[in-house]
């Protein structure tokens, strides 16, 4: 045996028993060491294995399969009954479909261990929360998988099915989206990745490479990825052998679905278990009529209940990356015939953030952390692009669009350099894609994309044969301002190449580059298996068929100008989250102003729904004991009017939380409201002036301030927009004194830097009898308002730590989690930092106010204690939910 021979025997060995051991040890420490001592008897009984050999491939084991390293966090809640306990992952540690799978993973698509890994962990939370299939008594289990948009929910119930026929379920059902392309992708995935099919050259496809069916693994199915549900499989196929069905959510479709499963259950009588998975479960899924007027479910809805009632054993599994719909379907709906409605009750499961995943973090500060340097790859469109869209307003508004305005056209020539940069950084052959997203209207998306595939060909030309043209000197000046400064501010490392080469790599790619329409109008398809070999370089313009479901394969450039005041609608049209490793510097999304402040806040809203899954899970609650709250927004809905009939605004709590005012007015009088306001606090106070650790920033600090104090000053001072309301802080301190809580404050006035030596130099303040040197640089990098009657978003104020200057240094060390450091904090206390901000700030500068040493912007954060009150925030919850 070679050397080469024993190292894959050797890892293969290693593999399979870390797996499987894992179950049976209490760290993963212990199962590495298990299987290293298993993968080295294996080898040795062969060819012996030197003990400098074992030590370096136990080593590189330990690297590539992350052994000690922490895992991502699963959120979960679900139902911990006693009775209900009986899923263990030893179950599934040697079974065949999913040994089959995590190895198909692993050896054909190479996925790294640790998303492996995930999806392990993650199903094997769901799977402890479906019904035990060997078991003859009822069971009817109902929840929720939230996953990321765009981020690999499919392999993950892909994980899950697998799992499902090894434990004994026997009909798997799949409902994916309402479209027949997305219904067909994932037939296709299904067929290789669970079923194991043959390829046309009578060859093992997919999962069979790892090992084909025997007589008692074979998963059949009643529909191809040609096919749909049809009247011609009645009565041919038996379901009590594992089988597996992918529909789409239609009236036909799934009214021949449950006629014929009645059918087979009466004929056979059959009583076995079923599986149903939702794929973008807030799609169609959740029922839309009216209880009041004593409405009928609506018929999608109406039908999957129907099909669950079919059967005495089921699960059902939603998965979707927006699931406020989900959470507010009533806990009480229920009818004859179509049983419960599908509130998720039993379990609430949020995938980890998987590796290389570019989500709203990446895009958005929702950290609000001022230091974060990252370059913005926002770009906001001017008058001259949103002035076409705004005048479009019906189809027959589709001859307004006459020609190409200027910041699409500078995002094509952008998707132009980042195929370029790609190809250059050895990511050459991969996808790449633009989307173009103006318009619901599909007359409006065929004149869009005639007119970009024009301008498309203009440009193309001018690089082919004209060295000297005025686009290569456009091209070359994006180049050199927009993604040279923006690969060498972003994290990792981002290589850079002369514009010789960017030029000579330019005149090959608009040689590859098709202009797609993504409607019902065209035959345009996004096919990109059949580009696997070369890959697919398009321009797609379309609209909702591109916001839900189907995946934009190296989405780089996106041109957005749709806006809605729904989250969950404006979540599924963000397509440009995903997986962007290697070119995440060279994304760009150009959209207006107003949707990229909704984007931001909804990218907030979904970090903190995420960790109210997470919260929720410790307190061992369950989705029919505590209603998940959702941060609601002053214009936005979470949903659609008719799914939000069960929504109910709660009470305001802040317990945990920072909160800083980022949003500032622009006139005059906005400032001198808050600055009196601040000299009248400061003259009711005694500071003393001093630093905290290591840190340069002075502190004037005043200590045991009663919460009435700071509750007046609170209702002295003004905010703006929905980041931070003083009224609404105000009230709830209210509430919280009434608890016991917040009764003592620290306030502490924060002094900028004095060895400031930037562009903007010291500024002297003046507050009431405190002299400071300098103001606090904020919003350093903050882009001048394109309108000066807007607000201002200087984005966040508050710098690492500051927040816990009241809080021992010493019993802070070794916690990272922000949330726990803030539970450090008595719950009697609260912190309140004002920041004098500096007025020679560009942004500041550029809206006209007269600042000096007595009037400059004044910025406040609370940082809040954790508390006891049992309420939500300025959130929207499920009323049904007790």
């Amino acid at each position: 045996m070679t050397g080469i021979d024993k190292k894959v025997l050797f890892e293969q060995t290693f593999s399979t028993n870390f797996y499987s051991l894992k179950s049976f040890f209490t760290t993963q420490m212990e199962a590495a060491d298990k299987a290293l001592e298993i993968a080295r008897m294996i080898v040795s009984s062969s060819d012996n294995l030197d003990d400098s050999t074992f030590e370096a491939w136990s080593l590189e084991m330990f690297a590539k399969y992350k052994i000690g390293e922490d895992i991502p966090k699963i959120y979960s809640m679900q139902s911990n009954s006693e009775g209900e306990k009986w899923y263990s992952p030893e179950m599934v540690s040697g079974s065949f479909f999913w040994t089959r799978y995590r190895q198909y993973l692993s050896q054909i698509k190479g996925w790294p261990m640790e998303s492996i890994e995930a999806i392990d962990d993650t199903t094997n939370e769901i799977m402890k929360s479906l019904g035990n299939p060997k078991s003859n008594q009822p069971f009817d289990k109902r929840g929720i998988v939230l996953g990321f948009v765009q981020s690999g929910k499919t392999a993950n119930f892909t994980g899950l099915i697998n799992k499902a026929y090894d434990v004994g379920y026997k009909l798997v059902i799949v409902l994916s989206g309402i479209h027949n392309d997305l219904r067909a992708q994932t037939q296709i995935r299904l067929n290789q990745e669970v079923i194991g099919t043959m390829g046309k050259d009578g060859k093992p496809s997919g999962v069979a490479k790892i090992y084909t069916n025997d007589a008692s693994h074979i998963i059949t199915s009643w529909t191809t990825e040609e096919n749909d549900i049809s009247s011609q499989h009645g009565g041919i196929r038996n379901l009590n052998s594992p089988t597996l069905m992918v529909v789409k959510k239609n009236k036909t479709v799934l009214e021949s679905l449950r006629d014929q499963l009645i059918y087979h259950r009466n004929l056979y009588d059959l009583d076995i278990p079923v599986l149903i998975v939702d794929d973008e479960a807030d799609q169609a899924s959740v029922d839309t009529s009216d209880p009041v007027k004593n409405e009928d479910p609506k018929t999608i809805n109406r039908l999957i209940r129907q099909l669950l009632e079919v059967f005495n054993r089921k699960a059902y599994a939603g998965y979707t990356a927006t699931p406020f719909a989900n959470l507010l379907i009533s806990t009480e709906a229920k009818t004859t015939e179509e049983g419960l409605d599908l509130y998720p009750k039993d379990f609430l499961v949020g995938l980890p953030k998987p590796k290389d995943y570019c989500g709203p973090e990446e895009f958005f500060n929702v950290e609000e952390d001022p230091n974060d340097k990252r370059p913005s790859l926002i770009r906001h469109l001017r008058e001259e692009d949103t002035g076409i869209f705004t005048t479009i307003k019906k189809k027959t508004d589709a001859d307004k669009f006459e020609e190409v305005p200027p910041q699409m056209r500078e995002a094509i020539l952008a998707f132009l350099l980042t195929i370029s940069i790609r190809n250059l950084r050895g990511q050459r052959k991969n996808h790449n894609s633009m989307l173009i997203h103006t318009s619901r209207f599909k007359d409006v998306q065929s004149s869009v994309k005639d007119e970009v595939a024009r301008t498309f060909e203009a440009i193309s030309h001018q690089i082919q044969y004209n060295p000297d043209s005025k686009v290569l000197a456009e091209i070359k000046e994006l180049y050199e301002e927009d993604f040279i400064p923006a690969a060498k501010g972003w994290p990792g490392e981002n290589p850079v190449f002369g514009w010789d080469k960017v030029y000579e790599e330019l005149k090959i790619v608009v040689e590859i580059i098709q202009v797609f329409e993504i409607n019902g109008n065209s035959k345009d398809a996004l096919a990109y298996n059949q580009y696997k070999e070369d890959g697919l370089n398009v321009i797609a313009v379309g609209g909702d068929k591109l916001s839900r479901g189907l995946t934009l394969e190296g989405l780089s450039i996106t041109y957005y100008f749709r806006n809605t005041l729904m989250y969950d609608t404006l979540m599924q049209m963000g397509r440009w989250f995903g997986y962007r490793k290697g070119y995440m510097d060279l994304c760009r999304i150009y959209t207006s102003e107003e949707i990229a402040s909704n984007f931001e806040h909804l990218a907030i809203a979904m970090v903190e729904l995420r960790e109210e899954f997470d919260r929720l899970a410790q307190m061992g609650k369950t989705p029919t004991e505590y209603a998940v709250k959702m941060l609601s927004h002053p214009t936005m809905t979470l949903t659609s009017p008719l799914k939000m009939k069960n929504a109910v605004s709660s009470n305001i709590i802040y317990g945990g939380t920072l909160q800083q005012t980022r949003i500032f007015g622009t006139k005059e009088q906005f400032f001198m409201t808050n600055m009196q306001a601040t000299e009248s606090l400061i003259e009711k106070l005694t500071f003393i002036k001093t630093n905290f650790g290591k840190g340069k920033t002075s502190y004037y600090v005043s200590s045991n301030v009663k919460s009435e104090i700071v509750k007046e000053y609170l209702s002295l001072y003004e905010t703006k927009g929905d980041k931070a309301d003083s009224r609404l802080m105000k009230n709830y301190i209210d509430l919280a004194n009434e608890n016991g809580e917040l009764l003592n404050w620290t306030v502490a006035i924060v002094e900028g830097d004095p060895a400031d030596r930037t562009k903007i130099g010291q500024y002297p303040v003046r507050l009431g009898n405190i002299a400071l040197d300098t103001a606090v640089g904020r919003g350093k990098d903050v882009k001048e308002p394109a309108n000066k009657e807007n607000d201002i978003d200087i984005k966040a104020i508050v710098a690492p730590n500051q927040e816990y200057i009241d809080i021992n240094s010493e019993i802070l060390k070794g916690i990272k989690d922000r949330t726990e450091k803030r539970k450090l904090r008595p719950k009697e206390n609260g912190l309140l930092l004002i920041y004098p901000l500096n007025p020679n700030v560009p942004v500041f500068k550029s809206i006209g106010v007269p600042f000096n040493e007595n009037l400059v912007p004044i910025g406040i954060a609370i940082s809040f204690p954790g508390t006891d009150i049992d309420e939500t925030d300025v959130y929207q919850t499920n009323r049904t939910v007790q």
